[in-house]
């Protein structure tokens, strides 16, 4: 979620810098590295061949933090998230589109109601030079008491739909979630999605592992569950992020 380029500062190294200036230095690095005055704090490798990254800065507002997404080939995804989980700004690196928040939102995403409650709703407009679009959806909590590798977790229900200027709908989809108290974050889990880029298609990508500072496996670049199975599905699927 992204205009100008000073405001994504991060997607713009993964997208620029990266492939013109660090190509080789990337390839030749078994580790992720955040950018200059960032700070990672957690890796977490998940099912469908995905290892996530998560940092954040010292020029962000508190609460601010980023992730970045990563196949076999490397970073598709890069996006960044306040405290109430709002999508404030992302760059899809596999599609080229980038989108930033239109702020103040119809009804703004809200973990803490979300947690306090146990739903939240929301409705807003995320802006691209590739096309404006509306996004609304709900979550609800189905499980407070989830552990995955030791980390306490709450599983929520979701589903999101995107539309067009036009009112058409472009993504849709629906399914299962973590939300994490500790890190104010979701993470992806279980869903079906019904309208998208790649068509409709069902996706497990579910964490397997929390890892953090000091353990091995912080900052690893590539993925390493459900590697052969994701080549095997490739010429039928295409990877549709949508957050």
């Amino acid at each position: 979620m992204t205009r100008p380029c000073v405001l994504n500062r991060v997607a713009c190294c993964f997208a620029l810098a990266l492939p013109l200036g660090n190509q080789v230095a990337a390839q030749q690095s078994r580790l992720f590295s955040p950018p200059e005055g960032c700070e990672a704090f957690l890796t977490v490798q998940q099912k469908a061949c995905i290892v996530s990254h998560h940092w954040t800065c010292k020029a962000d507002p508190a609460g601010v933090q980023w992730h970045a997404e990563s196949d076999e080939m490397g970073p598709y995804y890069v996006g960044q998230t306040d405290g109430e989980t709002q999508w404030l700004q992302s760059f899809n690196l596999a599609q080229g589109r980038t989108t930033t928040l239109e702020q103040p939102a119809t009804d703004p995403a809200n973990l803490t109601t979300l947690l306090d409650s146990g739903i939240d709703t929301y409705d807003f407009i995320l802006l691209s030079p590739e096309g404006n679009s509306r996004v609304f959806g709900y979550d609800r909590i189905i499980d407070e008491r989830v552990e995955i590798d030791g980390e306490p977790l709450a599983m929520t229900e979701f589903h999101v739909t995107e539309t067009d200027t036009d009112g058409e709908v472009t993504y849709e989809a629906k399914g299962h979630e973590y939300v994490s108290r500790r890190h104010r974050r979701f993470f992806a889990g279980t869903g079906q999605v019904l309208q998208g880029a790649g068509g409709a298609f069902d996706y497990d990508s579910t964490p397997v592992d929390f890892i953090y500072p000091g353990e091995p496996g912080f900052l690893a670049r590539k993925p390493i569950y459900g590697c052969f199975e994701q080549k095997a599905a490739a010429p039928l699927l295409q990877k549709d992020v949508a957050q």
